[in-house]
């Protein structure tokens, strides 16, 4: 049962004015503006109305030609395998507690601070957007999956959330305004479209200039023993995967982990020099990468979004393979952090 069939009638607006004002009409420029109507979304400048789908906000133009097998079948896989989901039906206060005691969801906190916009993209089931609306920020969460946004908007709803939204889209063709969020944030999403560095570029400009972007994608080293998990996992057991012995109590939960990790149509792997030629193409300063690079003051940052070395190429090398013995066993998720120039 999903978070929605608890909703409450809590008064929550879908958006708050702050995120509302960041909505474009999909496919639209910049003053295709929208606002809300019973239901929907309105754009006063055409007319045109986009309703909820079951309860929903859809604002996603489907892709056309190039990457549209990749992105239906991935579409899919999420319709049916919600994630990461929810560990049960869980209160917002006990979202809060695990958030909180999470390095990663609390560094990042603490890094964006007070009273910023946030875009998250690929939010799936919400759980960090949810999270990062804490100290008064408003976060955008957007997906293509309807079933993971489903749980999300329950979420929102049944804890009575005023500060996270949610609306499905395209991540190719965002119904959000260039340069109008603080902070963008796509953590272990673009790896599974057709062509991640276009992917980045899209997000990239949502985010003011001076703003941060932040991405998280598969390691090209780090994944290697997932790849190999996969291959004996169908006769081992979900038991061999660290995640699911060690941090999933919820087996619907534990069942879309490994169905994500090991089943995904589609994923790609990424390097640190990879991204930091996307940061070069798209007018972004690199600021830190999470793990550290060995060798640099990123390992005694502050915080997530402090100034940083990248490092030497060697230096590089050797922390993804540093990775093996590390995240490799939850994933091997890295992000790397930039500032947009001004």
């Amino acid at each position: 049962m999903t978070a929605r069939a608890h909703a409450s009638t809590d008064p929550a607006p879908m958006f708050s004015d702050r995120i509302l004002a960041c909505l474009k009409a999909p496919g639209g420029d910049d003053e295709a503006t929208l606002e809300p109507v019973e239901d929907g979304l309105r754009c006063p400048q055409t007319g045109e109305t986009f309703p909820f789908i079951e309860g929903v906000p859809s604002l996603y133009a489907p892709l056309k030609g190039e990457g549209e097998d990749v992105t239906g079948r991935v579409k899919s896989f999420y319709e049916e395998n919600p994630f990461p989901n929810y560990e049960g039906l869980e209160e917002f206060g006990e979202l809060v507690s695990k958030g909180s005691q999470n390095p990663f969801s609390a560094n990042l906190l603490k890094a964006i601070g007070y009273n910023k916009t946030v875009l998250e993209c690929g939010c799936g089931t919400g759980q960090l957007s949810h999270f990062l609306q804490l100290n008064n920020n408003h976060v955008l969460g957007v997906d293509m999956s309807l079933s993971s946004l489903d749980l999300a908007v329950g979420h929102k709803r049944l804890n009575g959330l005023a500060r996270s939204g949610f609306a499905q889209m395209n991540i190719f063709d965002l119904a959000v305004k260039d340069s109008s969020f603080d902070v963008v944030i796509s953590h272990g999403v673009l790896h599974h479209t057709f062509d991640a560095r276009r992917a980045f570029a899209a997000i990239a400009r949502k985010a003011k200039p001076g703003g941060i972007v932040m991405v998280g994608l598969y390691n090209r080293y780090a994944r290697i023993p997932t790849w190999a998990r996969s291959k004996v996992i169908g006769i081992l057991g979900p038991n061999i995967d660290f995640v699911v012995r060690n941090r999933i109590q919820d087996s619907r939960k534990a069942d879309i982990w490994i169905k994500d990790q090991y089943y995904n149509p589609h994923e790609t792997w990424h390097s640190i020099g990879e991204v930091l030629g996307w940061f070069g193409d798209n007018g972004i300063e690199y600021l830190n990468c999470s793990p550290a690079i060995l060798g640099t003051d990123g390992e005694d940052a502050g915080s997530l979004f402090e100034k940083t070395g990248p490092g030497n190429a060697y230096q590089r090398l050797m922390t993804q393979l540093s990775w093996l013995g590390t995240i490799a066993r939850e994933g091997a998720l890295f992000d790397v952090i930039g500032r947009k120039a001004e």
